[in-house]
C-alpha cells in the first residue's frame, strides 16, 4: 500500500481551510479551537464518558451540537465505518519541521470498539490541528533519510515546503479511514504522548508501536542467548507450574483462563486509561480472548473476590487502590520476598542462571525499551528469583502477590522510566550479594528498593502514604 487518494479537506480551521464556510458563524471556527484543546489532551481516557460530546459540551459551556460539527470537522473522516480495513498507526514522529507518521497492516478490531476508535482518531487530528505546524516557516530544509517500508505499509510525511497543511490532514484523515476501527489501532501510549506534547506543538514526539520497532544491541545480544525474543514478556507463570518445551528460564503459554483474562483486563486499563469505578466490558474480553461470556464472567467474578476487580450496580469496575493497599501489598512482599532470597543462597549456583538472564533482559528492558518494559522486566526478575529459591509454598505466594502489583501498577498508570537505572542497579547488588552468600545483605537491599517502591506507588494513590504504619508491618526486617 503505498498511497491513500487524498480526501477532500475537512471544512473550517479544523480541516485547514483559512476561509470562513458558507452559511456557519465564526463561533464554529472558535469552538473547532476547543474542542481540539479538550480532544488533544484527553489522552487514552478520550474513548470514555468523560469525553462524550454531552460532557465536553458542560465542560466548555458549548452546546452539543457545536460540540459535535467541531469532533466531525476535525476528525475530518468522509468513509463509512463498512469501509474500514484491518490497519493500525505504528509510528508517529514530530521532527521539526517533519511529521511523520507510518501505517502498517494490523489486526481485525474486536466488536464493540468503533465509538472508541472514533474518538481516538478525533484526537489525534485534534493533536495536529493544535500543534501550530501549519505555522511553521516553509523553507526548504535538506530532506530527512528514511528507512524503505515493507509491502503494505504506509509513510505520510509533512514539510511546510512540500504541500499544502489541508491536504496532509486530509491524507491521515484518509489513512484513519484505512485503520481496524479498535483502540489498539491508535495505543494509548502514543495517545499520552500526544497529550502531553500538545501544548509544546508536539515537539518531542518520538513514538513506536513495541511489536514494530528495530531491536538494537542490547536485545540482539539476549536473544542470541535465549534463542527466542520473548525473554522479558508482560506475564510469568506461577512457580511449580508444569512448562512446556524450551529453555526452563523461558515463561511458556501455560496461563490459566483467569490469568489470561487478569492480562488482557490490565492491558485494557493501561490502553484505555481507565480509573478506579470505570466500567469493564465482559463482552469486549470475551471477543477478544475467544471465549465465552460465561466463563469470562466466570473469571471476572473470582478476581473480585480476589480484590483484583470491583463490582458495583451489576457492572465490573476498575478497583480503587488506596495508600494503605500499596503498604499492606508491598509490606507482604517484603516479608515473603526475605523468605525466598535467604531460600536463595542455600542453593548452587546453577540455579541462579535464570535470574542472571533475567537480569540481562532488564538491562537491555532499560537501555532501549519503554518504562512498562522496565517495570515487567523487573518483576520478572524477581519472579525468577523466587523459583531459584527452591521455596515451592513461598515461591506461589508471591506470585500472587506480584499478580496484584501488575494490576495496582495498571489502576496507578506507573511509569518506571524515571527510576530505570536505579532498579536496575539494586537488582544487580541483589543478585552479587546472592552469588556471594551474604544473604541478610540482599534482604537489606530488598528494603530499601521496596521502600522506594512503595513510596512511588503511594506517591499516585488517593490517600496519602501512611509511614508509621509502613515502619510498623516492616520493623521485623
Amino acid at each position: 500500500m503505498n498511497s491513500i487518494p487524498p480526501h477532500p479537506p475537512p471544512a473550517g480551521r479544523a480541516g485547514g481551510q483559512s476561509g470562513q464556510p458558507r452559511g456557519r458563524p465564526r463561533v464554529q471556527e472558535a469552538a473547532d479551537d476547543i474542542v481540539a484543546s479538550v480532544l488533544a489532551t484527553a489522552g487514552p481516557r478520550v474513548g470514555t464518558r468523560d469525553f462524550s460530546t454531552r460532557r465536553i459540551a458542560l465542560l466548555t459551556g458549548l452546546s452539543q451540537s457545536v460540540v459535535t460539527r467541531s469532533v466531525h470537522r476535525i476528525r475530518g473522516s468522509s468513509r463509512s465505518p463498512e469501509e474500514r480495513h484491518s490497519m493500525h498507526l505504528t509510528e508517529f514522529r514530530v521532527e521539526f519541521p517533519r511529521i511523520v507518521l507510518v501505517f502498517g497492516p494490523g489486526e481485525t478490531a474486536p466488536p464493540g470498539q468503533t465509538q472508541a476508535f472514533t474518538r481516538r482518531a478525533a484526537a489525534l487530528m485534534a493533536a495536529l490541528h493544535v500543534s501550530g505546524a501549519r505555522e511553521w516557516p516553509s523553507e526548504s530544509a535538506l530532506p530527512a533519510a528514511e528507512r524503505s517500508l515493507p509491502g503494505g505499509m504506509l509513510r505520510l510525511v509533512w514539510e511546510p515546503w512540500a504541500q499544502p497543511w489541508p491536504d496532509f490532514l486530509a491524507q491521515v484523515s484518509a489513512a484513519l479511514d484505512a485503520c481496524a476501527p479498535g483502540v489498539d489501532a491508535i495505543p494509548g501510549d502514543l495517545l499520552s504522548q500526544l497529550a502531553a506534547k500538545a501544548g509544546r506543538g508536539l515537539l518531542g514526539v518520538r513514538w513506536q508501536r513495541r511489536d514494530s520497532a528495530p531491536r538494537g544491541g542490547a536485545w540482539q545480544e539476549i536473544e542470541e542467548i535465549s534463542e527466542s525474543n520473548t525473554l522479558s514478556v508482560p506475564e510469568y507463570p506461577p512457580p511449580g507450574r508444569g512448562r512446556s518445551m524450551g529453555p526452563r528460564w523461558l515463561p511458556q503459554d501455560q496461563l490459566s483462563i483467569t490469568e489470561q483474562i487478569a492480562i488482557a483486563l490490565r492491558k485494557e486499563v493501561m490502553n484505555a486509561g481507565f480509573r478506579p469505578g470505570d466500567h469493564l466490558a465482559p463482552a469486549v474480553l470475551a471477543s477478544g480472548l475467544g471465549l465465552t461470556m460465561p466463563t469470562v464472567r466466570a473469571a471476572m467474578r473470582r478476581m473480585v473476590d480476589d480484590g483484583l476487580l470491583a463490582y458495583s450496580g451489576g457492572h465490573f469496575t476498575v478497583p480503587e487502590v488506596t495508600g494503605q493497599d500499596v503498604t499492606d501489598l508491598y509490606a507482604s512482599r517484603l516479608h515473603v520476598g526475605s523468605v525466598l532470597l535467604r531460600g536463595c543462597c542455600a542453593q548452587p549456583r546453577h540455579r541462579f542462571l535464570a535470574p542472571r538472564l533475567a537480569l540481562r533482559a532488564l538491562e537491555a528492558a532499560a537501555a532501549e525499551g519503554s518504562g512498562t518494559d522496565v517495570d515487567q522486566a523487573d518483576l520478572h526478575f524477581q519472579q525468577e528469583l523466587a523459583d531459584a529459591s527452591g521455596l515451592t509454598q513461598s515461591a506461589r505466594t508471591f506470585h500472587a502477590l506480584t499478580l496484584r502489583v501488575r494490576m495496582f501498577i495498571s489502576v496507578l498508570q506507573l511509569d518506571y522510566s524515571p527510576a530505570a537505572d536505579r532498579i536496575v542497579s539494586d537488582d544487580t547488588r541483589i543478585l552479587r550479594a546472592l552469588l556471594d552468600g551474604r544473604a541478610e545483605e540482599a534482604v537489606a537491599l530488598w528494603r530499601s528498593k521496596l521502600d522506594n517502591a512503595v513510596r512511588h506507588m503511594s506517591a499516585l494513590s488517593p490517600t496519602a502514604f501512611d509511614r508509621d504504619l509502613w515502619q510498623r508491618l516492616t520493623a521485623a526486617d
